[in-house]
Parts: structure tokens; sequence; C-alpha cells
């Protein structure tokens, strides 16, 4: 079990709060909502009315997109369910709680956007060193270049 799923079930024990069910979406992004399954499910269950709280490690691991973030807190508002972050402090059921998610969601945005342009500038730049950047081209190996004291690996296509 991940340290963040435990974390989240022996909070709710702690807590009193019973567990129906922990939704996963295990290696996919949270960039954006779209192919999500386990999400859409919460959702799903969330609009049948299953449960009365939602606790997630960080708000980003739910979406690092604004809009989605505020779709998805409104949704469970509409069936009167509690939403938390168990390391990060705000209530979506008071103003001042509405404003902080709005504030972290924006920053996790910011964040998601910054690092993204930070890859692509990295990649430009090693492609006009020549460099290769990865992935598989038909036709040519992938050969691994001697590269002492660098942490990352270089390679070159052939």
């Amino acid at each position: 079990m991940d340290e963040q799923r435990r974390r989240n079930i022996e909070y709710c024990e702690k807590e009193g709060h019973e567990v129906f069910k922990v939704y996963e979406d295990r290696g996919i992004s949270g960039k954006n909502i779209s192919g999500r399954p386990g999400l859409k499910d919460l959702l799903q269950d969330a609009n049948a009315g299953k449960f009365d709280l939602v606790i997630v490690w960080k708000l980003n691991r739910i979406s690092r997109k604004l809009i989605d973030i505020l779709n998805i807190v409104d949704t469970l508002d509409k069936n009167k369910i509690a939403f938390r972050s168990l390391t990060e402090s705000f209530e979506t059921e008071t103003p001042a709680g509405k404003l902080q998610l709005n504030i972290m969601g924006a920053i996790g945005e910011f964040e998601r956007g910054t690092i993204a342009e930070n890859v692509k500038m990295g990649m430009m730049a090693r492609a006009k060193e020549g460099k290769w950047n990865g992935g598989k081209v038909l036709g040519y190996d992938i050969v691994e270049i001697p590269s002492e004291g660098k942490r990352r690996k270089e390679t070159k296509i052939e």
C-alpha cells in the first residue's frame, strides 16, 4: 500500500470516518480529469450520495487544473459532501476555505505549466546541441553514449 493511501486511511480511522471506497488513478497524470476512471467513479458515487466526505492527500492529487478542481468541488458541494486535503488546511464549506482552495488550485496549475515550460526548454537546448531527446524512431537503434559523472544517460540514434 502506498504511503499516501495508508496515511489517508489512518486519518479516517483516527477521526472515526468509515472508508466507503478508495478511488485511485495510479500512473495517470493529474493534468486534467479526462481518462481518469477512478475520479469518474468518485463523481458518479458522489451524485448517488454514497458518502459525505472526500479526503485527498494533496489538492494536486485530484487535478492540476483549476477549472477541474472547481467543478469537482462544486459537484461535491451540490451533493452536501465535504472536501478535505490531509496535508493542506482548508475547509470548502467556508468563504475563507473556498478562497484558499482557489489560490492553491491556481498555484498547482501554475507549477504544472512552469515545469512543462522548463522541460520543453531543456529539450530544445538538447536538440540544438544535436542530442537525442528520447522516443523510438522506426529503422533506428538507440545507443548509449558513455558519459562520466552525469545523472542522465546520454543516447544517440543509429
